[in-house]
């Protein structure tokens, strides 16, 4: 579905010179080598940027180099000097020893536990599609002693390992399934035919019921936005290339569902470049027009607001599939400034999510056993005008303990950080309990939710933990309501964490002063006391991050307790 002239126009202009930009840049350069310090920086610390900060640099040139040659004309000064570059870099990637990331391979201290030249993650899969899409465009300008080494290269890594075992990313509900069998799928369907491509895509297409399958009716990605890009993103693209070479396929999954899952973006929004950060979502995260603009056009899915081209570098794994439909599928047509008001409640996931006039207002029901899981259940945000006065941190730093057995260490993903209450001590623990919603109301004026959350705290003393949010943005206040019931007296501590240093302007009210916009906090000073905590931790980038976490704690513990506090903005 490439739109007519994407060669030349004003509207990928923007994109078409950050890529010439790099390319220039790049050839006069060295390819990145992958250090073996690196590789030994993962298994001794579990640090995961010292061996893919050049993967990640050899993709991203992969992609601009590609295109670059794509929209350029061979007479052109510099089109042989590029295309000498993107020749050694080509042979350079199909002589790593894996195209799997480190933190993907099986290992211990000593050595590999399988071959890692056959292992299939997340980017080996990419890597092998980025090469089939990139001999599907230029293979009547490459060497043909080098076409036929990385055809047969992904045969060896792709296709060979794919059918001869059954993979766990196959049925597994997350956005890894998608991205492997997306990606696999697109490659076979660039580089197979017979009875092979037959195989390849059974195998693909049952995978892709799999992931559609784990949203439930009302669309909702409990990963967080950024992995609906990815996993929803590589399924469209898999899709829509089906189609395209096979006239005659028919999409096995609801075009109902699929529509929901489309809308998703669009209802949790915060802001132009921002949206909701439940679960592992990075602090700013851009979509990709490519995929926004085929969802319009294919699917009829209002997208949501977006006033340019997305930039070469949104995606720090530079993916060749999100970069090169930016650049050839972005529609002018799905510009448009300014959210509009919307209430939505997603019972799926139990999330509630209210906006209106730049307020923004999100709660988190659901359980601690998700994907990508944050220990965060009953939580909430608000933010102005895309600014978070009462805020989720979003993802922590990729590394091993972060997904292993510390990961409830990092202030991220800990309950104590997020807008929750701390009970006796304890916060909530990770595959315990859930939240039960026994009532919600949503309209863009007034929305409300209450929610049961005592089991999430593993608490035998804990009879009931009700928590009820009242947001009135005709008002403009939110109303937190927490009340306890317990078989012995217990001692509850509230936590509100925020960006924006908060200012204590007498017992009993505390402010946070944003760019745009100030945020009173109302409490009962003669039953509660007042801490304030200051936070530094890396986030997703490995940015150093200041926050603040607010406790209001009860100041004598009892059986039965009722605790309000009271947002003003």
């Amino acid at each position: 579905m490439k739109i007519r002239g994407w060669e030349c126009s004003e509207v990928t202009l923007k994109l078409r010179k950050q890529i010439d930009d790099l390319v220039l840049e790049a050839m006069d350069g060295c390819i990145p080598q992958l250090p073996f310090s690196g590789y030994m920086a993962f298994v001794e610390k579990g640090s995961r940027r010292e061996s893919e900060a050049a993967y990640f640099e050899r993709r991203k040139q992969l992609a601009a180099f590609c295109l670059y040659l794509q929209y350029h004309k061979s007479t052109e000064s510099n089109y042989k000097k590029a295309l000498n570059y993107f020749e050694e870099l080509l042979w350079s990637v199909i002589h790593e020893f894996t195209w799997c990331v480190m933190a993907h391979l099986p290992q211990d201290k000593n050595k590999f536990l399988e071959n890692p030249e056959t292992q299939i993650d997340l980017f080996a899969a990419e890597t092998g599609e980025t090469l089939a899409e990139i001999l599907n465009l230029h293979a009547n300008i490459l060497p043909p002693f080098l076409v036929s080494t990385i055809r047969n290269r992904i045969t060896e890594r792709i296709f060979e390992p794919f059918l001869t075992r059954n993979w766990w990313w196959e049925t597994v509900h997350s956005n890894w399934c998608s991205v492997c069998c997306g990606s696999v799928g697109m490659t076979a369907l660039l580089l197979t035919e017979g009875e092979l491509r037959d195989k390849l895509l059974q195998k693909v297409d049952q995978g892709l019921v799999n992931y559609i399958n784990s949203f439930g009716p009302d669309g909702a990605c409990e990963e967080g936005i950024g992995y609906w890009v990815y996993g929803f993103g590589y399924y469209i693209y898999y899709i829509t290339l089906r189609k395209e070479m096979d006239p005659e396929y028919h999409q096995q999954e609801e075009l109902h569902k699929i529509k929901k899952i489309a809308e998703f973006p669009r209802i949790v929004q915060m802001s132009e470049k921002s949206f909701v950060p439940f679960s592992d979502v990075a602090a700013k995260s851009y979509l990709p027009t490519g995929l926004l603009s085929c969802l319009n056009k294919e699917y009829g899915v209002e997208t949501p607001a977006c006033l340019q081209i997305t930039p070469f570098d949104f995606d720090n794994g530079y993916r060749f599939a999100h970069i090169s439909r930016n650049l050839w599928w972005t529609d002018k047509q799905i510009f448009r400034p300014g959210l509009r008001a919307e209430a939505t409640y997603l019972p799926d996931r139990q999330w509630l999510l209210q906006r209106e006039k730049g307020h923004f207002f999100a709660v988190k029901g659901g359980n601690n056993r998700e994907q990508h899981n944050h220990n965060d259940a009953g939580s909430f945000v608000l933010a102005i005008n895309g600014e978070q006065f009462l805020a989720d941190f979003g993802a922590g730093c990729y590394t091993a303990d972060y997904f292993g057995e510390k990961r409830y260490e990092f202030i991220q993903t800990r309950s104590r950080y997020h807008n929750l209450p701390v009970v006796n001590g304890r916060e909530q623990l990770a595959g315990m309990g859930e939240c039960r919603v026994e009532q919600v109301s949503a309209s863009v004026a007034f929305s409300e939710i209450s929610m049961e959350l005592g089991t999430l705290y593993g608490l035998s003393e804990v009879k009931s933990l009700k928590r009820s949010l009242t947001s009135d943005l005709s008002k403009h206040c939110i109303l937190l309501q927490d009340s306890v019931s317990a078989t012995e007296e217990i001692v509850i501590e509230e936590g509100f964490v925020s960006f924006i240093e908060p200012k204590l302007l007498e017992e009993g009210e505390i402010i946070l002063e944003g760019r745009e916009a100030v945020v009173t906090l109302s409490y009962d000073n003669t039953l509660l006391n007042y801490s304030l905590e200051e936070l530094s931790f890396e986030n997703h980038f490995g940015e150093q991050i200041t926050a603040y976490r607010i406790g209001l704690e009860q100041k004598e513990k009892k059986k039965e307790a009722a605790i309000r506090v009271l947002f003003h903005f």
